[in-house]
């Protein structure tokens, strides 16, 4: 129920007031587990993609946000789950992305880990390529527009500026699932869905 009054509300706050434009949400399939992976600017960026899209999707946050009072309670009820910024990756994290992959389930992750702050795409973690290695299913690159000149690092108002979330095919994979594991080749994958996610950037959107 929270979910979807959170999914509600911020579609109509983001279509009436911003007047975002979705663009390729016909790419995401309609059923099975699907990972979207998109640029990161802005806080807002999770409910910005999370509205865009018909189905329910979970989020990776920082852990310490869920020892926050309140905060933290419906996090983990609009689908959140914590993951550790540190080098050698989470655990716990990876663990939770493939259980509610094999229960068909959307994630949506920022491969870059944190936000942009200068707007320009970031180089991406590796453990997100391994995730799309290991996990196989749909990887659906997208790439967020305006979101950084809605809400700015160190901003707590919101600014008017037109939103456009862009979704792009499925990224082909097959070529590299052929090759057996290693950390060069998840730092390929992950350039890989960086690469597709800077081909929907339109030139419009500089």
């Amino acid at each position: 129920m929270l979910y979807f009054l959170g999914h509600s509300f911020f579609k109509l706050l983001f279509e009436i007031v911003f007047r975002r434009k979705v663009v390729g949400a016909e790419n995401i399939p309609q059923d099975g587990p699907v990972l979207i992976c998109a640029n990161h600017q802005s806080f807002i960026d999770p409910p910005l993609v999370g509205s865009a899209v018909k189905r329910t999707v979970h989020y990776l946050a920082r852990h310490d946000l869920f020892t926050v009072p309140v905060l933290g309670w419906f996090l983990t009820r609009v689908h959140a789950f914590p993951v550790k910024r540190s080098g050698g990756g989470d655990p716990a994290a990876f663990k939770n992305i493939f259980r509610r992959l094999e229960e068909k389930e959307i994630i949506v992750l920022f491969p870059e880990g944190t936000r942009s702050r200068d707007g320009n795409l970031q180089k991406p973690l590796p453990g997100v390529g391994l995730i799309a290695y290991r996990a196989r299913v749909p990887v659906i690159p997208c790439y967020v527009y305006g979101s950084r000149e809605v809400l700015p690092r160190g901003s707590w108002f919101l600014h008017f500026h037109p939103l456009i979330v862009t979704f792009g095919k499925p990224i082909d994979f097959s070529a590299y699932y052929q090759r057996e594991k290693s950390k060069d080749l998840y730092r390929e994958m992950s350039a890989k869905i960086m690469s597709e996610i800077a081909t929907l950037k339109a030139p419009s959107h500089d």
